[in-house]
Formats: C-alpha cells, structure tokens, sequence
C-alpha cells in the first residue's frame, strides 16, 4: 500500500513500532538515507522464501537497531528507495509473503526532509559516547 512522505515522517516522529526499511544497495544507503531508517536490498527480500526468512536476513537487527523486536502482525513497516520502483516491488513481495502492515513510501527524491549519510550517523552516535562519558568521568 502507498503511504504519503508527509505520513511517514510523522509516524518517524510518533510510532516507536515502525520499521523503516531501505531497499536500495548498501552503497546507495551510505552515501544517503533517511535518518532512522535501516537498509536491507530489495534483492535480499526477493531472496526471502517465507517470511520468517525475511526476519532472520535483516528485518530483525533493523528493528533492534531501534531498540525493539519484530514483531510481523504489529510492526509498521515502511520501504522506500530512490524513485519507488524497487520499494513498490518489495512491498508487493512481502505482501504475498504474508507481512500485513507493510507501506510505500516511494523514493527518497521525493523526501522533502533531513538525509544523513552512514558516516554521519557513524560521528554523531561516537560524538554522543564521548560526551556520555566524559559526563560520566566528572
């Protein structure tokens, strides 16, 4: 199902049980994602047989990266990639699968707000250990 950039930034804001899940290459991803968003190739999700496969190959450490588990029937789950060709493929697969739940959002030329790279994401989450511990320190 489609699902409006402007709905997905709000659940990004207000749903601590949504996934949001990129589907482009690992390489794509790092040079620029959604902030919160875990990667997963739509190549490894059209590899997936059955869903509980889909799980165990990246859904899982995308939702504990955001400090919850999977859970397939209550876990929003929301795919993008760069125009929503590969997006709209992998949302269909899931579907068929058995993954209710599972959203569109298109492509992230379309996405209007912050874009970080895994880089950044690399520095700001060191910058935040550093200063945890000198707080700690004192």
């Amino acid at each position: 199902m489609k699902i409006d950039i402007v709905d997905v930034q709000e659940m990004l804001e207000n749903d601590p049980h949504m996934l949001l899940v990129d589907v482009r290459t690992q390489e794509e991803f790092d040079a620029g994602h959604i902030p919160g968003a875990g990667c997963m190739p739509v190549e490894t999700i059209m590899d997936c047989l059955y869903d509980e496969a889909l799980s165990e190959r990246g859904l899982d450490a995308i939702a504990q990266a955001r400090g919850m588990e999977m859970a397939d029937d209550a876990s929003v789950i929301v795919l993008y990639c760069r125009s929503g060709a590969r997006s709209a493929t992998a949302a269909q697969y899931m579907e068929a699968i058995g993954y209710v739940n599972v959203y569109d959002a298109g492509g992230i030329n379309e996405w209007p707000y912050e874009v970080v790279t895994t880089e950044e994401e690399r520095m700001v989450a060191a910058g935040i250990a550093a200063s945890g511990m000198a707080a700690v320190a004192e």
